[in-house]
């Protein structure tokens, strides 16, 4: 029997523990190659999950090294942005590495005689053809193609790379190197909290979650890699309207075409900063809508309405657990309605394949039933 996307979420956390045992050794071709090169920035380079992924890592690597980080789509980038490239690094990040649009910006940097690194999930890909480095990040099989446990492995791999990273450039002290991995570490042992609680609360108020009008998702900061993800996902398996904004911005226009069948999802950073506002908007939200759920620590959200663990970590770890909240949401609300299948002018859309966005058929399952 083929797994399903929440059995990929379910093991999640033996894979990020295993990147964060081993990251010393799954990172240090990256880190070799960022120090070899003299290099003096970052830039990323993904589009979809994988974008998804770099940028809920992006606030702790930016943290952790100290500088700013760029992370851009492939078409972006290869139209409008690589005349501007500096002293980066390059790195292209692609589960199946096989994405038209990545391998095309790759193919175009080595024209340009640039070097050039990719991301990848599996070793068999297009990609280790044209990147002067190919690095797996070790997330192992994941047939279903709406990813989630290549997203926050992912992540974590991005945050260990950082630290590595840092520790080989003398920019954090050995104690931080050790607690932060201790932290990164801990959030495995959440995960499987927020799953379940997610679980109950969906089975507790279902019809909240079954075919909205729309999916609004809103959050800020390092909250704001997570509701990306999950608009996403969201969106590619229910089939759903799913949008996420900043959660301020949306007062600034979005919020417009709000109605009552609309459902709301927020994340809270639970930090001293964006928190109050955050859960402040939550509540007045209910004035629209009663489909208000909250990812907070806050009582101010009562617990029929907040997906929350007992443990905790910082602000800049905690996203690889609260992901997979909106990713188990994401799984139910379509096993429990469309089952993957778009409408049939969409399956004959992808059935054509006039714009091609994988070099290669058959990477996953074909759970939307296109023939």
């Amino acid at each position: 029997m083929e797994k399903t996307m929440f059995d990929y979420i379910k093991e999640t956390p033996v894979v990020v523990d295993d990147i964060i045992e081993n990251s010393k050794e799954y990172t240090k071709e990256l880190v070799s190659f960022y120090q070899d090169n003299f290099y003096e920035g970052i830039q990323f380079i993904a589009s979809g999950s994988s974008y998804n992924g770099t940028l809920i890592a992006l606030p702790f690597i930016k943290h952790i090294l100290k500088f700013d980080i760029k992370l851009t789509t492939p078409f972006t980038f290869e139209n409008h942005e690589m005349d501007y490239v500096k002293k980066e690094m390059l790195v292209g990040v692609s589960q199946s590495g096989c994405s038209t649009n990545t391998l095309s910006v790759l193919e175009k940097l080595k024209e340009k005689g640039y070097k050039t690194s990719c991301l990848v999930g599996r070793n068999d890909c297009d990609a280790k053809d044209i990147a002067d480095l190919t690095v797996n990040w070790k997330v192992g099989e994941e047939k279903v193609g709406f990813v989630t446990k290549g997203v926050t492995s992912l992540a974590c791999f991005l945050m260990c790379f950082a630290l590595e990273l840092a520790k080989a450039r003398n920019i954090i002290t050995d104690e931080e190197y050790d607690s932060y991995r201790q932290e990164l570490k801990k959030t495995m042992s959440i995960q499987k909290e927020i799953v379940d609680n997610t679980v109950d609360i969906f089975n507790r108020h279902k019809e909240d979650f079954l075919n909205p009008k729309r999916v609004v998702l809103l959050s800020s900061g390092p909250g704001f890699g997570i509701i990306s993800e999950g608009a996403l996902k969201i969106a590619e398996t229910s089939c759903l309207t799913a949008l996420a904004y900043e959660a301020e911005e949306f007062l600034h226009g979005p919020i417009y075409p709000s109605t009552p069948d609309d459902l709301i999802i927020l994340v809270d950073n639970n930090d001293d900063k964006s928190s109050k506002r955050i859960i402040d908007i939550a509540l007045a939200l209910k004035d629209i809508t009663d489909k208000v759920y909250v990812i907070t620590d806050s009582d101010q959200i009562d617990e029929e309405h907040r997906f929350s663990t007992a443990e905790h970590t910082g602000l800049y770890t905690s996203v690889l657990y609260r992901l997979s909240c909106l990713q188990t949401l994401a799984n139910l609300m379509t096993e429990n309605t469309n089952h993957y299948e778009p409408h049939d002018c969409v399956k004959a859309f992808k059935k054509a394949n006039k714009v091609a966005s994988k070099t290669r058929d058959n990477l996953y399952l074909n759970l939307q039933n296109i023939k």
